[in-house]
């Protein structure tokens, strides 16, 4: 079932601010005006339930396009990793790779601007929830749960891509009151987001159970709350929590690189993870691999939370993205080749990995498609692999729409997860046992028909190159590499090793990784907007002023 997907299909009402919410028809027992405000009396049950469905659409938008022909949203969240590829110039890839890039770039108005709708949607239903008087309480908590643990995961996204954020918790009553200056991205994580998660785990009607539909569950809150615990428990929280006065991200004075950070906080924090991911431990079957490109898979195996796309209604817009160039493979109308893993990455893989196999993760190989050519002969050969978790073999080859779901949470990460807390854990004196450093990995690489590791010889090197094999182009590595301020070294039949992330040079790029891209460039559209805004440290544009 795709509940979420299928309540797009009839608009509830319209808001001051063009939000939209979805639910049934008998929403109109509301008698909507055609425009809401927080003033609105909203009282009914599909009222309340229209409200906070409405927090979950932003998600759809994460595998958008990037408004130029070949570019993606999740290709924006690969390139600056430097372990990308794109046979097509209209990606920008080229300006991640010569430093060129900068905040007027779709890639970065359009996500803020998606992840502050998600807010502002979030910070509408939970004004709003306690008000609707029909809904019963058990209900208008576990709605609250939802959308609280929506806010927080939209803010999640929001500081690690930008670092200090604006921040807002309110409905805003008029255009003036959007002219905020950015605040501490710890003020953000200690204020909204732990709070929001902890209320949905620990004091919300959510049930306990395994997401079956897209809607937020504990679990899904459990898993949210681990990354977010294990995130503070690295970069940038650990430096910036040291001084919240100092504007670390506007002057990109970060000087901070041991990892796991020896604090009392982090490794209070690395508990908290613990706690999370020991509970979802043994919840999940890992899956078989072919379950990420089977659409009858969504929302089953090992999937924990996954954005919802339902075909001929709200399309998975990545899947052409993965396609070769122009090679007739498909029947969409256009085949960009702009979300490739570079070939330097794939060299990394262990040759044994089954993963490197042929239709497992990647594909080297296809026949054209019908419409091209009515025998489907053999397509010209492939200059590089490409990625088969996202093959939507109805799509691809028949349809032109995918209602595949994009994982934002399996259980393989929770795997890795927990191995990187155990084992961090371990390195700051905690005792934890063999087993529990590394029951995770080894769960993920027996699939994958590799060895097991022991957890005296397990290394950070280990984990980050597991975590790269497993949950490549999952959008996973960026946040990889800032929390932990290390990069993995491109090798042969293995990562060749692993550095600190300010002095590293990708393969591809023409300069070495500096303060600066600790963090991305804020929306140059909000800086238009909003003048008490400032840019990240060495980021254009600047801020203009009043």
């Amino acid at each position: 079932m795709k509940t979420i997907s299928t309540n797009i299909k009839c608009i509830l009402i319209t808001l001051m601010a063009g939000i939209f919410f979805f639910s049934c028809n008998d929403f109109l027992e509301e008698h909507p005006t055609g425009t809401l405000t927080d003033e609105a009396q909203i009282t009914s049950i599909p009222g309340g339930v229209a409200l906070a469905t409405g927090a979950y659409r932003s998600l759809a938008d994460w595998t958008g396009g990037g408004n130029v022909w070949g570019s993606s949203l999740p290709g924006s969240l690969e390139y600056p990793t430097g372990k990308a590829y794109a046979q097509y110039m209209g990606s920008d890839l080229w300006k991640y790779e010569t430093d060129i890039m900068d905040g007027t770039h779709p890639y970065f108005t359009t996500i803020w601007n998606n992840w502050y709708r998600g807010v502002r949607d979030a910070n509408l239903a939970i004004k709003m929830l306690p008000g609707v008087t029909q809904m019963p309480e058990a209900d208008r908590s576990r709605y609250l749960g939802e959308v609280r643990t929506l806010r927080a995961f939209y803010y999640f996204c929001l500081v690690r891509l930008y670092g200090d954020v604006i921040a807002n918790t309110t409905v805003l009553q008029n255009v003036g009151e959007a002219q905020q200056p950015r605040t501490s991205l710890v003020n953000i994580y200690d204020k909204i987001i732990v709070p929001d998660l902890e209320f949905a785990v620990n004091e919300s009607n959510l049930q306990d159970t395994r997401s079956t539909d897209g809607r937020v569950t504990k679990h899904v809150a459990r898993a949210i709350l681990a990354d977010v615990y294990l995130t503070m428990a690295g970069y940038p929280y650990q430096e910036a929590r040291t001084d919240t006065t100092k504007k670390w991200c506007e002057t990109g004075s970060w000087s901070m690189t041991e990892y796991p950070v020896n604090t009392q906080s982090a490794r209070e924090l690395l508990q908290k993870a613990k706690t999370q991911l020991d509970f979802l431990y043994g919840q999940y079957p890992i899956g078989e691999f072919s379950d990420l490109n089977n659409p009858e898979m969504d929302n089953k195996g090992g999937a924990i939370f996954q954005i919802q796309y339902s075909s001929g209604i709200r399309d998975n817009g990545l899947i052409v993205h993965t396609l070769p160039l122009s090679l007739q493979i498909s029947v969409f109308d256009v085949e960009t080749g702009t979300f490739i893993p570079s070939t330097e990455y794939l060299n990394s893989y262990n040759p044994a990995d089954i993963r490197l196999q042929e239709r497992v993760y990647f594909y080297s190989s296809d026949t054209k498609a019908s419409k091209y050519d009515p025998n489907e002969s053999p397509a010209p050969k492939f200059a590089t692999r490409y990625l088969q978790k996202y093959y939507d073999k109805d799509a691809i080859k028949r349809t032109a729409r995918s209602g595949l779901n994009f994982n934002l949470y399996r259980y393989a990460d929770i795997l890795l997860m927990l191995t990187e807390v155990n084992w961090a854990l371990r390195q700051l004196g905690v005792a934890i046992p063999d087993n529990d450093v590394v029951k995770g990995i080894n769960e993920v690489r027996t699939r994958a028909g590799l060895s097991n590791f022991s957890a005296d010889g397990l290394t950070l090197l280990d984990i980050m190159s597991e975590r790269a094999y497993e949950l490549v182009f999952e959008n996973k590595m960026l946040w990889d590499q800032r929390r932990t301020r290390k990069v993995l070294i491109d090798g042969e039949g293995q990562f060749a090793g692993i550095e600190n992330f300010v002095g590293h040079q990708p393969t591809h790029f023409n300069f070495e990784f500096s303060n600066k891209h600790l963090l991305s460039p804020i929306s140059g559209t909000e800086l238009d907007n909003n003048r008490k805004c400032s840019q990240n440290f060495e980021w254009l544009p600047l801020q203009k002023g009043e």
